[in-house]
This record gives C-alpha cells, structure tokens and sequence, in this order.
C-alpha cells in the first residue's frame, strides 16, 4: 500500500549524515532565548540536575524482518538513551523532591535515518523538569540499520514504543534497581520528529498498534495526510502537532493544517517559515547559515526516491475501517523551498515552549500548574512569539 510519497523525510537523515561527517558541532550554537517573560519561565532551566543512562533492550517476542543483505533476526533490539532527573551529588534517580507518585515518562521517537540523540534538546529540558524521557534507534529506520534504513519497519515501531514502556515499568517495580518507585504510570506521554511523529500517532490512536498506557501525544512534522477524522476518534488521547508552514518534506498544508478538520480535538502549533530538518537538534550546527533548511535534504531525497520507486510504501496499516486512507498521500520537495528559513535555533527554542506546556498541562501535579501551562499555550505562545499562531480545541482554552 503506498501511503506516503512524503517518506523522504530520509533528506532529514542524509542531512544529519553530512553533518556528522564534517564535524560541525560548534559549542556557540545553542537555542535562543526568548523575549516574554512568560516564555522565559517555560524555557528556565528545571530544578533538578539531568543524567544520561544508556543501555540496550531486547525484545525477543517480536522478530526483525530481512532487509536487502541483512538476514533478518528473531529479536528486536533498542539502543536506548534514558534522560531522568537527579539531586546534587546523588548517584541515581532523584530521590529529593521526587513526586509520591513518581516522574512522568515521554518516549520520544525519531525520524527516518536518524537517531536517538535527534530529540536532545528536548530531552535536556524535559528531565530538568522532572520528566523521564527515553529514546532508542529503532532497529531498522535508523541511521545506521542493517542492509539500509527501510521505511516499511514503522509498522512495528508502535510496538517497540509498548515495548520500551514495559522496560521501563518493569524497573520501576523491581525494589532492586535504581529506577523502582521513579516512573508514575498513569502520566505516560509519546513524542517525535517526522517518522518518529507518525510513529507517535500510530502509537496512541491506530486501532490495533495503540498502547492504551499513553496518556498525551505530541507529533512534531509527522506524516498525517492519510489518518481519516475517523483515525483520531479511535482512542481520547491529547494530541497536539507542531509544524513549519515552509516544511518542504513533510509539506504543511496537507499533513498539518488540515488537521483542525481531521482532528478537531487535536492542538496545531505552527511555526511560521519554520522547516522541516530545523527540528533536528543537529541542525543549529549544519543549517545555522543557510538559508532553508530542506534545501540540501531535498536534493538528497529526489535522489533516493528515484532509486526506489517503493519508498513510502508501508503496508499493514489497515484501511479505512482502521481510518486510514491509502489514497492520500503528499509530495515532498513539490515546490522546493523559496522563503528564508527560521533560524533552528528559534525553532527549537519554539519547540520546546510548546512540546512543554502541552506536557505539563496534561501532567503536572498541581492543578494550577497544569492551568499555567493550558493559559500559556492558548495565549501566551503566540503572544509573545509573532511567528507562531496556535490552535488548540475549545474546551482546552482557558476561561
């Protein structure tokens, strides 16, 4: 079934590929800082100190398909890297000030020929804040996947999202380990970029692939354009999408901001002039002077896809019945980008302020928390940020 003519979001990996190997990561390239008062609070540090875990899950009741010279195998393994919240001088998970009912857990997801240090400015935050944020290389979309990165694996990722929450979740109830008693299972959350935001969505709404654990979901410049009104009434999860209007990838008009109509529960964040590889946190190394992001990637990509007249072609996603609609699709790079590009630094300084309070006004613990951050993402964001316009559903706006 060929759903996406979008997949291309492989430019967003071939650009990171080239990133990596001219090795400019230049320390003065950090996110902006805002102007409102209001945005400065969201984006202020946390209190907590931030640690870095990384290990490896192993899956072994779901198998990896072959893929070209790669024979396959009967596992799946997810090179993981756990962002959590610490105390001064402590030597594991914060123990001081931690919530009675633990931190709430996001599992962050990327995109096609990426890799999970994609996210990392997000995940910096969130765990400075109290969140527990993990993020794996999925076996066979990542950067560096066996016989090639290949799109069709996305149907398992939802699976392997369950899979890395049952990990989790199994620490947290092992008296043994340094994590038990740290995650609050009832205040789960799903996010990520491109592939990894169709993954997310899949994750929370898809009537067979869904994990009824998530409890908020955020898609950052996913592919949508084939999830029918249907897709979004399968499961009440919060959903909220934050895009760039000059997205050339994943083109905005028909995966975006159409998605009012589609989803009318849903939230849109949009970003203006914002691109599609800026979200990468790579990006405000290798696009900093350029002037549009996608440029480079487009190139990239129109070379891929006339490689492989199959790319994109994902099946096992259902039909309409499961609210999909295979006749959908969108091109990417279809005009190529004209406007000047937000600066990445901006836009993940945006993209945190509103992946942030989307989070906190499901999950923070106090009620008043969580009514800051409903009145700042409904009027605040766009307040104080002219290049951002925000719709979110009526009964989330305050008052």
């Amino acid at each position: 079934m060929r759903i996406l003519k979008i997949v291309a979001i492989a430019g967003l990996g071939l650009v990171l590929m080239l990133a990596c190997a001219v090795g400019l990561f230049l320390a003065t390239a950090g996110v902006d800082r805002p102007e409102g008062p209001a945005s400065r609070e969201v984006l202020a540090r946390g209190p907590y100190q931030v640690k870095r875990l990384d290990t490896t899950f192993v899956d072994r009741s779901r198998p990896t398909q072959a893929n070209n010279d790669f024979s396959g195998s009967d596992e799946r393994r997810l090179v993981t890297t756990i962002n959590y919240p610490t105390n001064p001088n402590a030597r594991g998970v914060a123990r001081e000030g931690r919530p009675a009912n633990g931190f709430p857990l996001i599992v962050y997801s990327h995109g096609f020929m990426s890799r999970r240090s994609e996210g990392a400015y997000l995940a910096r935050h969130f765990a400075s804040h109290g969140y527990v944020l993990v993020a794996a290389d999925y076996p066979l979309t990542n950067f560096a996947s066996p016989g090639g990165p290949r799109f069709e694996d996305v149907i398992h990722q939802p699976g392997d999202v369950g899979f890395l929450i049952d990990s989790v979740l199994r620490w947290n109830d092992d008296p043994t380990h340094e994590f038990f008693g740290t995650i609050d299972p009832e205040r789960i959350g799903v996010m990520g970029l491109s592939l990894g935001g169709m993954t997310s969505t899949l994750a929370a709404f898809h009537p067979d692939l869904r994990d009824d654990r998530i409890g908020a979901a955020v898609s950052i410049a996913g592919p949508s354009v084939m999830f029918t009104p249907a897709f979004f009434e399968m499961a009440e999860v919060p959903f909220l999408m934050i895009a760039g209007d000059a997205d050339a990838i994943v083109p905005y008009p028909e995966n975006a901001a159409s998605l009012p109509e589609r989803a009318p529960r849903s939230g849109l964040v949009t970003l203006r002039h914002g691109s599609h590889v800026g979200f990468a946190d790579i990006a405000r190394y290798t696009s900093r002077w350029s002037r549009h992001g996608d440029s480079l990637a487009c190139g990239a990509l129109m070379g891929a896809v006339a490689e492989d007249a199959n790319l994109g072609d994902v099946a096992g996603l259902g039909g309409l019945e499961q609210g999909v609609d295979p006749g959908q699709a969108s091109t990417p790079c279809d005009p190529l980008p004209t406007v000047r590009g937000m600066r990445p630094a901006r836009q993940q300084m945006l993209t945190i302020l509103a992946a942030f309070s989307f989070f906190e006004s499901r999950f923070a613990e106090e009620a008043v928390d969580r009514a800051r951050a409903v009145d700042y993402l409904a009027a605040g964001l766009a307040a104080e940020n002219d290049d951002v316009t925000v719709r979110l559903p009526e009964a989330r706006r305050p008052g």
